[in-house]
């Protein structure tokens, strides 16, 4: 089945060019010779924490989700993030209850955690996705 979506990083230089990887973007258009896009660019701040969320929600999530779609796992978007935030240790908050004698866990949201552990959170699905999947997330620095 052909990837329908592609999500990809880049900045805009002091002239005001678009620069990014394009091999990616290349062989997505191969797939597609002859059809319609709709392409959304979103502007953030380099180095911001609305940034580094942008990379999350508009890279990360949807490369991951394309990953776990490829693999048989049929997810929305919505749930492959959900399922993203279980599979790491930095996302569960747990806190041990004397009168149960178990912990509760509680899975945190993206937006309590701080820059670094967001950068954290990110280098371990980026592992993920290239261990369970064999996908490559690009690194938004190196775009």
């Amino acid at each position: 089945m052909k990837r329908r979506k592609i999500a990809v990083t880049g900045t805009i230089d002091n002239n005001g060019n678009l620069r990014m990887y394009m091999d990616e973007l290349k062989q997505f258009f191969k797939m597609h010779k002859g059809c319609r896009v709709i392409v959304k660019f979103m502007v953030e701040s380099l180095g911001s924490s609305e940034a580094l969320k942008g990379y999350y929600y508009n890279c990360v999530v949807p490369s991951f989700q394309e990953g776990m779609w490829d693999a048989g796992e049929r997810l929305t978007e919505e749930d492959a993030e959900i399922k993203m935030r279980e599979l790491s240790p930095i996302m569960l908050e747990q806190e041990y209850n004397e009168e149960t004698d178990k912990y509760a866990t509680r899975l945190r949201e993206i937006s309590e955690l701080s820059n670094a552990e967001l950068v954290e959170y990110i280098d371990h699905l980026k592992q993920i996705a290239a261990e369970e999947y064999s996908i490559c997330i690009e690194d938004p620095q190196s775009i």
